[in-house]
């Protein structure tokens, strides 16, 4: 336990630094995921404008997390993907296309929520 505690200062930095590298890659490689910070940015906007109290905007904003979470998934599933093959193939196509499917429910869940969110 001890040489847990000893040795968390050192992992956590090397997990944020690990994490850094990863969003500067998405953010960099991206389109879509550049497209996504950018909705974010005025989704907060639109947020801190809005009347809607604390709570709702706290909702929103924490369930649009879904889209860039599911969209870097995406994206790590392709890269894998591309590293196995560049040749056509049918089980990674099913593969990168359910990618691509966990992208849209997580936009799909964004509107339902947004939907409820104004129906309250």
């Amino acid at each position: 336990m001890k040489r847990l505690l000893r040795n968390a200062p050192g992992r956590i930095r090397r997990s944020f630094g690990y994490s850094r590298d990863a969003l500067k890659a998405t953010f960099r490689k991206e389109e879509s995921f550049r497209l996504e910070c950018l909705a974010f940015v005025i989704l907060l906007a639109c947020l801190a404008l809005s009347p809607w109290p604390l709570w709702k905007c706290l909702a929103m904003a924490g369930c649009f997390q879904l889209i860039p979470l599911a969209e870097i998934l995406n994206s790590a599933l392709e890269d894998i993907c591309d590293g196995i093959t560049t040749e056509r193939c049918p089980f990674i196509k099913d593969a990168k296309d359910k990618g691509a499917l966990a992208v849209l429910m997580a936009i799909i869940v964004n509107a339902l929520v947004l939907a409820a969110l104004c129906a309250v």
